[in-house]
């Protein structure tokens, strides 16, 4: 699920991103918030957080009212029982690299740095959701070797559940579509646990927002199998 040098990194106390030796800076105030932390002071810095206003339902930077791209899927009638999506950072050149590392070249232990805020933002907007991943095809699987929506599920230190599956590659891989393709795939989602989560309110587990198509379908899927409402939680809103 890793490489050699990510896992060594996270051994020896150096930053998962630049691998340098973590130096912990003390002030006033993190001397009463203070938690391990698995990135530099340098790299921290640069990680490009959504803060200010976003969009109450896909959490699109910069729109404090309901963005265009969720009127197109309220007209559309795709809401359903939508609650929202929330994303912690930004799709910039930064997150970018990083993305690489961690889902294209196996560094898996990467997600780590990043638990905290994402246990954060489940408290805070989905207390009592039951987290779903979002699930790779067979063929995707056995190409990156983890599902990089499961590692970020289990950094929720709550009992998720995978009650998605997708069967097949046709629609061929989402970042290498442009906008509209990835608007018109169909992922082909089924329900293989359905009494798991029927009644209950879940939380979609993914890496990053884009359109949205591929988290609402899937919560089309599982409120057809029963569940009384959904939502997703994603690392980054492109």
């Amino acid at each position: 699920m890793t490489t050699d040098g990510a896992l060594l990194s996270f051994a020896r106390g150096r930053c998962l991103s630049c691998r340098e030796q973590l130096q912990t800076s003390w002030t006033y105030n993190n001397l009463f918030t203070w938690k391990k932390s698995l990135l530099c002071d340098n790299c921290t810095e640069q990680l490009p957080a959504i803060t200010g206003a976003a969009c109450p339902e896909c959490w699109a930077p910069g729109h404090p009212e309901v963005c265009p791209d969720c009127l197109r899927w309220r007209r559309q009638n795709s809401a359903g029982r939508w609650v929202k999506n929330v994303s912690l950072f930004h799709y910039d050149s930064w997150m970018q690299a990083w993305t690489t590392r961690w889902k294209f070249r196996g560094d898996a232990v990467m997600a780590a740095a990043f638990y905290h805020d994402l246990r954060h933002a489940y408290r805070k907007h989905f207390h009592g959701f039951v987290p779903v991943p979002i699930p790779l095809t067979p063929e995707r699987t056995l190409e990156r070797r983890f599902n990089q929506a499961e590692v970020l599920a289990a950094g929720l230190n709550i009992p998720y559940v995978s009650a998605l599956e997708r069967a097949t590659e046709a629609a061929g891989k989402q970042s290498k579509q442009t906008k509209r393709e990835r608007l018109q795939s169909v992922r082909g989602f089924t329900v293989s646990l359905p009494e798991i989560v029927s009644g209950r309110n879940v939380l979609i587990i993914d890496d990053i927002y884009t359109t949205g198509a591929t988290v609402r379908e899937a919560a089309g899927v599982l409120e057809a199998a029963g569940a009384a409402s959904a939502a997703s939680l994603t690392l980054i809103r492109a």
